[in-house]
């Protein structure tokens, strides 16, 4: 079983630090929970149906994305 805890966490500079420090359980078991529960996540994200999507066109430049 996986349980969820909240931290407050800031955006500096264009990236998340947390304010507080993050204590993570390096068990075996713990990494397979986590394991599992990121698995389950990523799966939700995409349906049956999703198109495969080549290399290339994951790779294609994109001219209307703004860099900071």
């Amino acid at each position: 079983m996986i349980t969820t805890s909240k931290n407050l966490a800031i955006v500096k500079d264009g990236k998340i630090e947390i304010i507080e420090p993050i204590s993570v359980e390096s068990g075996t078991e713990e990494r397979e929970s986590w394991g599992n529960w990121s698995l389950q996540k990523l799966n939700q994200c995409y349906a049956e149906d999703e198109p495969e999507y080549s290399l290339e066109s994951i790779k294609e430049y994109n001219p209307d994305y703004e860099i900071r």
